[in-house]
């Protein structure tokens, strides 16, 4: 065939902020994921209209046709990085750095540079971007993957792997820098929370859920962040739903599930606030009860959270406080990863139930990993109206000794009067 190879192994511009980011995941994270998995080809194959997720973590993000990148470790230990695009799709793959070579293809379309560099790699196990519990990893398309088989070949096609460790030991471990930015989102979301559950934001058969969920915003804007997500629930439970024009009264219990974009980067916090009613110094005992039980279950999942745990055990450790207490079960995990997504990249700190979470629960957790923790206690409360929990979340890192919870975690109800 006539092939035209463009060359990027040197780049002039030295890549800055994400780019930069996500090319140490590439040299750095990658091949070491890969060797750890015995795997030797990572193929990640996108398109318009239907993009694989994990595509702009591999500077294809922006591709109209059909892309590739190939990332091949070779039998010595050398790593190759090379992509395939149709030409007028190659200047921005090229600018990333990310790979040594970049092929363009016209009219001859991506077989024959398909053939020629995965053929030619000899590689006995290929990942690609297919799994059954990890969306990010799950971004090949079924005629996509029929596109692939047709042209590689029953017996090339017969060595696809799921990509699934992979790209959960990629993206799931953050630099420090990346910890350090959701960290200072974390903190900022706590002091906003702080700022907004009093008394001089709330205001017993005045304020609305909506005035809550304006006040978070406008606080979050004041700090030059962004609002990722507002709950605010007055009441029975509604789960993730948006602000009411419910008017809090007295002898309400306020949950708010709210985070910030900071720099590109997301907290995941929830607080809990009681309205005293007129003469009450102190809430009902049956609310003080639900906090206290839900902050020793978060102080039994930290205690599990470590190195080398499952997230299934972080989950059993605060579910086991609950259930003691006489309360049911949450109906959830009791976090999940944390990143440049509120739902991100990581193990699931949650319960053995199979065709809800997968295998997700029984990942090893590893150092640099971010999570949001949020095992509650939910019962039924008359004085509420129904169901309603205690909406209780923080933010941590995985350190080598242990769980680190970001900024001051909530330790008493708040109370507003």
């Amino acid at each position: 065939m006539g092939e035209i190879m463009m060359s990027v192994e040197t780049v002039d511009q030295e890549p800055t902020g994400l780019t930069a980011l996500r090319r140490r995941r590439i040299l750095e994270a990658l091949p070491e994921a890969m060797k750890a998995r015995d795997v030797d080809l990572h193929l990640v194959f996108t398109r318009e209209n239907s993009r694989d997720p994990f595509a702009e973590e591999v500077g294809l993000g922006s591709v109209v046709a059909r892309a590739c990148g190939i990332f091949h470790l070779d039998p010595s230990g050398q790593f190759h990085r090379t992509a395939i695009a149709a030409s007028y799709d190659t200047t921005p793959i090229e600018e990333t750095g990310f790979y040594e070579t970049v092929f363009p293809y016209k009219e001859q379309g991506i077989k024959p540079f398909l053939m020629k560099t995965i053929v030619g790699a000899g590689a006995r196990r290929i990942a690609i971007n297919a799994s059954r519990d990890l969306t990010i990893a799950d971004g090949l398309t079924s005629g996509m993957r029929d596109y692939l088989e047709a042209v590689l070949g029953p017996d090339i096609s017969s060595r696809f792997v799921s990509s699934e460790g992979i790209v959960l030991a990629m993206l799931g471990r953050k630099f420090p820098e990346e910890v350090a930015l959701i960290e200072q989102a974390a903190v900022a979301t706590q002091e906003i929370l702080s700022e907004v559950l009093s008394a001089s934001t709330v205001c017993a058969g005045v304020t609305t859920e909506k005035d809550i969920g304006a006040s978070l915003e406008k606080k979050t804007k004041e700090r030059g962040m962004e609002v990722a997500f507002t709950t605010v629930v007055v009441g029975p439970c509604r789960g993730h739903c948006s602000p009411s024009d419910r008017i809090i009264q007295a002898g309400d219990l306020i949950r708010i599930d709210f985070g910030v974009v900071h720099k590109g980067y997301c907290s995941d916090i929830q607080r809990t606030a009681y309205v005293l009613r007129g003469g009450e110094t102190d809430p009902p005992a049956e609310i003080r009860k639900m906090f206290d039980v839900t902050v020793a279950a978060h102080e039994a999942a930290l205690a599990a959270l470590k190195p080398g745990a499952t997230g299934l055990a972080v989950d059993s450790a605060a579910r086991r406080v609950i259930e003691a207490a006489g309360y049911k079960g949450y109906p959830h995990a009791a976090g999940h990863g944390l990143g440049r997504k509120v739902h991100d990249v990581g193990p699931l700190l949650g319960p053995d139930w199979p065709e809800r979470y997968g295998s997700l629960v029984r990942t090893p957790i590893e150092p640099g990993q971010v999570f949001a923790l949020e095992p509650m206690v939910y019962t039924t409360l008359e004085s509420q109206g129904g169901e309603v929990q205690i909406g209780l979340e923080e933010d941590l890192v995985v350190e080598p000794e242990g769980a680190r919870v970001f900024g001051k975690p909530q330790q008493e109800l708040i109370l507003i009067s």
